[in-house]
């Protein structure tokens, strides 16, 4: 099975090749990126049959805009409709988990879990089905426990989502308006829209919030 990594970490990215080629299951990497536009130039003319792609990888020029988190994964799933996309991430929140999953991916693995729980995703991946790390198992758990009694469940747009995770990055709105190429008031309706889903009443709270549920990048 050839793979393609994504990851801006160089020592990630050389821990799964470890992993993966070393583990006599027949895996190769034919193909490595550090940037989410950098992933989709190498899959324009790289055949692959699953990618690994970690949830937030910034771009290397920290003027441009990153094409990472649902925005990479919803342009993954437009350009590559059938290949398998394992994702990494470091975040603990079901608001997300649940935003990554409408983009169709096939599984959500720990970072903190990928030496245990790697191969066993992919093996699950290879026999058809989907799979996520126990952490983020138990928040999707912790989704449905809510959902199922009544409760609310907040579930961030793709555009939400990448607002929180900019202005938790220390971008301004306006900031965020221009390298989204939309306008001040749209970031701001779509930031007030966030924290109203997510129930927070002050910039200090959404800062708080993107940084213990791993937002912040």
């Amino acid at each position: 099975m050839q793979v393609v990594i994504a990851d801006d970490h160089e020592v990630v990215r050389i821990g799964l090749r470890t992993i993966l080629e070393q583990s006599g299951e027949g895996y190769k990497v034919v193909g490595e990126a550090s940037t989410g536009r950098g992933l989709l130039k190498l899959l324009a003319g790289t055949r692959c049959d699953l990618v690994i792609v970690d949830f937030l990888m910034p771009e290397e020029d920290e003027t441009s805009l990153a094409l990472d988190g649902v925005a990479l994964l919803h342009e993954l799933r437009r350009l590559h409709p059938k290949l398998p996309i394992v994702v990494l991430t470091m975040m603990r929140n079901s608001a997300i988990f649940r935003t990554i999953y409408q983009e169709g991916v096939d599984a959500v693995v720990e970072k903190a879990r990928v030496v245990e729980d790697m191969l066993i995703a992919l093996r699950t991946v290879r026999a058809g089905r989907t799979y996520v790390s126990k952490q983020v198992g138990e928040h999707l758990d912790g989704y449905a426990a809510r959902s199922q009694a009544g409760k609310a469940v907040p579930v961030l747009s793709m555009r939400e989502a990448e607002v929180v995770r900019m202005f938790a990055q220390g971008r301004s709105i306006t900031d965020i308006a221009a390298l989204t190429h939309r306008s001040v008031k749209t970031i701001s309706r779509q930031k007030r829209s966030a924290m109203e889903k997510l129930g927070l009443s002050s910039d200090g709270q959404l800062f708080e919030y993107a940084r213990t549920h791993g937002l912040a990048g």
